[in-house]
């Protein structure tokens, strides 16, 4: 049996779709098992345990041979993933994949307190005995998903990146199926370390996708650092995420998301990777 952990969110809820789609039902740990069932379906194969109750998750563990876990960005993500990684243990699981960030700003002295956690999770999985696959997939494109009131209203992409920077982007389905994948053949995939993006392109031509999909003018409109700083906090975002978004957008600035990667998703997954422009049909009612 494979656990996801994460299931609900965009690149959790991905894998699970693509684990039944190649006929696996996986379980499902949740916190909000009302939610649950809501984002994956009534049919979905639920346990429902709180990451900081590893006696709770053991026990949802049990029978579970292979354990994947992507959860949100906070400041205690390692020590919850470290508590998953001890329960998948002490319940007898076998393997464990691990959604991690991109290795610029992954580290022990990482400024972002999300790249010094991702860094704990990994040594930890390396050294529980366990096997184990880390994938480190590009940036999302789903991040564009916090534009939609500025696309919708004003007809604006406004973010913290040069508009002709390039950056490789990846859709979360995309991760979902290289992921799906990776739990169903542990032998082939134990000890990897994958990073893979889509095809390389800039805002400016996601503007342009956007434009032509959604039939109507959409621009791209770069916020210097120091302003995007004023509006995170005037929105009063908690320190630790300010200092994580910055720390992204200037590693971006320096080319650490401008490496085309596409190789893994054509040879795991077996085609190429999903487009800006897949990306913005398939979630048109988001935009507009």
């Amino acid at each position: 049996m494979i656990a996801v952990f994460g299931a609900t969110g965009n690149t959790g809820r991905a894998t699970v779709k693509e684990l039944k789609a190649l006929g696996e039902n996986p379980l499902c740990v949740v916190r909000n098992p009302d939610k649950a069932r809501e984002v994956l379906g009534a049919d979905a194969r639920i346990a429902v345990a709180d990451l900081g109750d590893r006696a709770g998750m053991e026990k949802a563990l049990k029978g579970v041979k292979s354990v994947f876990v992507v959860t949100g960005h906070n400041p205690e993500a390692d020590v919850q993933q470290i508590n998953i990684l001890e329960a998948a243990k002490a319940a007898g699981a076998g393997y464990f994949v691990k959604v991690s960030g991109g290795k610029a700003i992954v580290g022990p002295n990482a400024e972002s307190v999300v790249g010094r956690g991702h860094y704990a999770i990994e040594e930890a999985v390396k050294k529980s005995g366990l096997r184990w696959t880390i994938l480190r997939p590009g940036l999302f494109m789903q991040n564009t998903f916090a534009q939609a009131p500025s696309i919708k209203s004003d007809g604006k992409m406004v973010m913290a990146f040069p508009g002709t920077l390039p950056l490789a982007f990846i859709d979360v389905g995309d991760t979902g199926a290289l992921g799906a994948r990776v739990l169903l053949d542990p032998a082939k995939h134990t000890g990897k370390v994958y990073e893979f993006t889509g095809a390389l392109t800039n805002l400016e031509e996601f503007a342009k996708v956007f434009s032509r999909v959604l039939g109507k003018p959409v621009a791209f409109v770069q916020l210097g650092l120091e302003q995007a700083e004023k509006g995170m906090r005037a929105r009063n975002m908690p320190d630790w995420l300010v200092t994580h978004l910055l720390t992204i957008s200037r590693a971006a600035e320096n080319g650490a998301f401008s490496t085309e990667n596409t190789q893994p998703i054509r040879d795991i997954v077996g085609r190429a990777p999903l487009t800006t422009q897949q990306f913005v049909e398939a979630n048109r009612a988001v935009f507009s």
